[in-house]
């Protein structure tokens, strides 16, 4: 993020701005000593920006009475009340007054006291004299136009900056890039290898890698346009719609469930809908300001032009126990920051308190959106219709009960001419709404969707705040580049995919990542981009380059969402994966999946052990790796089959040292690797007659945190319940998903087993367990609310046999965790023993082809776009 100062008040406010100094007061030429200077800079400047420069700044949107807190003159002027502090007096001083919270006067700040601490310090600073480096006289506050925040001003064209480095622009893009880095001392990068960039390429515009059949196709092509021809190649695959749509898909919070609701059906069951009409809407190239009309206002298009579907950007969001003011507060929210860049839900309880937006802003929007009804066609997600336009009152501190004055339903203001607002009042308003958002008149709309698009190409926007082009935003750092684009954008007719060709053709675009020390020394973030940003896969992208690798996905498109946390994962695309508002499984929150409570405008990423973890032990990854070796297994020279290896899974040959060191593993290694124990780990049933178990399922799945085998990513699971077992215990299913540790004799002879059962909990009917020896049962105990031994004294085995310890729940499995430590002991030539807890693993035995396939598809070079 790039803040600068971040003790001072807010950058710019819309209503107000310290403008003009009084001629009247004077400060008074004080001397203060470096300490006391450091401490207003550490200690006291951030309590002021912190708690009190909302209220009491120059640059505040309403400023509280009259005081001004911006420097020592204005705090010496005092407000309507008079001087806000006596130096050298802190108890005669209002201000300190006031954040003691004293009876006889004010007390700041109105949300809550501060700490002792805090209290100290504004103490001390008073006492020992207000040291302040912030000079000046007393600062007046003079109102502002809020139309002149940078934001509200109508994008311009300009006139590409002229640049020294005159042969390294392709585009006007480059003039304004490379003209920042001259400014500031950087140089652009070389250009990257055709190898880097085929690859950027391809995932950049549809998510995918390229096979190595493709990376040598436009590598030998040597024709100068070869770099166009493949970009106008991957803007028409139908893949490249279902890679932008997930993008739009954060934005839109979507999702297939509603949430936590009551009595009801959780599902969206036409949710899917939705996805697969921004996947075409992409595909067609569906002009922008087209694509905004259809999803606020399909119903009221032309029949010919309506796609009802698309109405799933308002109706697909959370339910809040369908709580009609929570989900119009949600559909203000998607429909403001989404396509405006503003935070207008923050004005539902008061009129914003750094933007220029209004609590009848805000109800204006909700009487657009509130004028309609809802219903859910069969086979599609909810649709909206108008009914009963109206208009509503202001619920004053956002009370519904507590009704101010009535908010036309109009544009928000600041968008609008002054003085001149614009009526909404063409049935509901929303297709009102949705020309005014996609009119060339609107400075917000394409800024932001041009913003949006430069992130995700170059891996971080313009304004790094891509839903709040406020105040409280960032600025852009290249604001004439991002106006040029808009108004560029526009007059292209709205084009999306030319906006993002453009982006690509770029001699920006095409440079290489390598790190520069002498760049990164002035710009160690690469705000100004004298080098590609190098990008980590999202998690789509991980998740569908693993099965790309292996020839496994299934490129069809569209169709109902799928679940692809199951055991086999369905080989689809990651989009197509169903999406649980309420529950979102592991794999997706590891993996840095967008919230879908709420419109996303940036993916959080994080590096986490639950990532690697996952991907040493997960059954997908882990299949995925046994493909890959098995589909090389009929070539029988172990190099070239490691060349293939390469080649499937990074899209490239070995070097020799890779080579030789690949070979030289698996030709070394057992080709039959035996389980590190003896012991697996499944679950099953017994055979009511003969008490053997019935049927033994192993676990197909490891706990994020490798602890843990269970039957599904999650617990509980849709295959086995609760269903698992861990060093010291685990929990059983139901009577047909019994948790089974089994022991394989791996020597004849003769044992004795002694063992310790405990049930913990407090609650429940207790667990059933038992020992079943290769003749049948051969020990039955129970444990409710404690603990019971489990010895048996002599058990013959022959090298095989397998000894079963199950654990079964009795009428009910809630509280039936349990803890189960066994101990076999086999007497001879001489003693061996084993136990349950201390020889407990999560690892499957892998052959040493899979385990070479599975380091290339967990490595980083495969995980990393360059």
């Amino acid at each position: 993020m790039r803040r600068t100062w971040l003790w001072m008040p807010l950058v710019i406010s819309l209503f107000a701005s310290a403008v003009a100094r009084s001629e009247e007061a004077k400060p008074a030429e004080v001397n203060f000593t470096p300490e006391q200077i450091q401490f207003f800079e550490t200690k006291v400047a951030p309590l002021l920006a912190k708690h009190c420069n909302e209220c009491h700044s120059a640059n505040s949107r309403k400023l509280e009475g009259g005081l001004i807190l911006d420097n020592r003159a204005s705090i010496l002027a005092g407000g309507d009340s008079g001087p806000a502090a006596e130096p050298g007096n802190a108890d005669e001083s209002m201000l300190v007054q006031a954040v003691r919270y004293d009876d006889s006067g004010y007390q700041m700040p109105p949300k809550g006291k501060l700490s002792a601490e805090e209290i100290a310090v504004f103490e001390k600073w008073v006492a020992d004299g207000m040291a302040d480096p912030r000079g000046g006289e007393a600062i007046t506050y003079v109102e502002k136009d809020p139309r002149d925040f940078w934001s509200f001003h109508h994008p311009q064209r300009h006139e590409p900056p002229q640049v020294k480095q005159a042969d390294w622009p392709q585009s006007r893009v480059d003039n304004f890039i490379l003209a920042k880095q001259e400014e500031k001392g950087l140089s652009p990068s070389p250009l990257a290898d055709k190898q880097v960039l085929v690859r950027r390429l391809y995932f950049d515009l549809t998510g995918l890698p390229p096979t190595k059949e493709q990376i040598d196709a436009y590598v030998n092509d040597q024709e100068p346009n070869a770099t166009e021809k493949l970009v106008d190649q991957l803007l028409a695959s139908p893949h490249f719609g279902e890679r932008w749509a997930r993008h739009w898909l954060d934005v839109a919070r979507y999702a297939d469930t509603k949430g936590y609701v009551f009595q009801e059906d959780r599902g969206y069951p036409g949710a899917y809908k939705y996805r697969d009409w921004v996947v075409a809407s992409l595909n067609e190239d569906l002009p922008f300001d087209k694509f905004v009309a259809q999803q606020l206002a399909a119903d009221r298009l032309p029949e010919g032009e309506r796609h009802l579907e698309a109405l799933g950007y308002l109706t697909l969001g959370r339910r809040f126990l369908n709580n009609r003011h929570d989900i119009l507060d949600d559909r203000i929210d998607v429909v403001a920051r989404g396509f405006l860049g503003l935070t207008v839900a923050c004005a539902r309880c008061h009129d914003h308190k750094f933007d220029p937006i209004s609590q009848a802003d805000y109800y204006s929007m909700y009487g657009v959106l509130g004028s309609t009804k809802e219903e859910t066609p069969e086979g599609m997600p909810p649709v909206l219709q108008d009914e009963k336009p109206h208009d509503v009152h202001i619920f004053k501190r956002g009370q519904p009960g507590n009704r101010g004055d009535i908010a036309k339903r109009q544009f928000l203001t600041v968008l609008t001419e002054k003085d001149k607002p614009m009526p909404l009042t063409d049935g509901s308003g929303r297709l009102q709404l949705a020309q005014a958002i996609a009119s060339r008149d609107n400075p917000l709309t394409a800024r932001v969707f041009v913003n949006r698009v430069w992130g995700h190409i170059f891996g971080e926007s313009l304004v790094t705040t891509p839903s709040d082009f406020g105040v409280q935003g960032e600025l852009p750092s290249h604001p004439e580049l991002l106006d040029d684009m808009a108004v560029e954008f526009m007059e292209d007719g709205w084009s999306v995919k030319r906006l993002i060709r453009r982006l690509v053709l770029t001699a920006t675009y095409q440079q290489s990542s390598a790190d520069r020390p002498d760049c990164r020394a002035s710009d160690a973030t690469n705000v100004y981009l004298w080098r590609m940003n190098r990008r980590r896969l999202d998690f789509e992208s991980s998740r569908d380059s693993l099965l790309v690798a292996t020839g496994s996905l299934d490129e069809t498109i569209g169709g109902p969402a799928v679940d692809i946390t199951a055991s086999p994962s369905p080989p689809r695309r990651t989009i197509y994966g169903q999406v649980d508002r309420q529950n979102l499984p592991g794999m997706f929150r590891t993996f840095d999946f967008a919230g879908p409570d709420s419109h996303c405008p940036i993916r959080p990423e994080t590096t986490v052990p639950q990532q690697a973890l996952f991907m040493l032990n997960s059954s997908f990854v882990l299949n995925q790796a046994e493909k890959l070796a098995r589909d090389s297994a009929s070539i029988a020279d172990p190099r070239q089959r490691v060349t293939q290896l390469y080649q499937r899974a990074l899209g490239r040959d070995p070097s020799d040292q890779e080579l030789n060191l690949a070979t030289q593993f698996v030709t070394t290694a057992p080709s039959d690797p035996a389980p590190a124990t003896p012991w697996l780990y499944g679950y099953g049933s017994r055979d009511a007659e003969t008490g053997k178990i019935a049927e033994f399922t192993p676990y197909s799945h490891v706990s994020t945190d490798g602890k843990t085998w269970q039957a599904d990513t999650e617990l509980p699971n849709k295959v086995a319940g609760w269903s698992s077992l861990h060093a010291a215990g685990g929990h059983p299913g139901s009577l047909k998903f019994a948790a089974i540790r089994r022991w394989v004799a791996p020597v004849g002879g003769e044992i004795s087993i002694e063992g310790k059962l405990h049930h913990k909990s407090e609650n429940g009917d207790g667990v059933f367990v038992s020992i079943v020896g290769p003749a049948g049962p051969i020990g039955n105990w129970k444990a409710k609310h404690g603990g019971a031994q489990t010895n048996v004294a002599k058990v013959e085995v022959k090298a095989g046999d397998v000894i079963d310890f199950v654990c079964e729940s009795g009428e009910t499995i809630s509280n039936d965790s349990f803890e189960w430590a066994v101990n076999l002991v086999m007497r001879g030539d001489s003693i061996q023993a084993w136990n349950s807890a201390s020889d407990f693993n999560t690892q499957r035995p892998v052959d040493a082809w899979s385990q070479l396939s599975q380091v290339l598809l967990v490595s980083n070079e495969f995980h990393f776009v360059d």
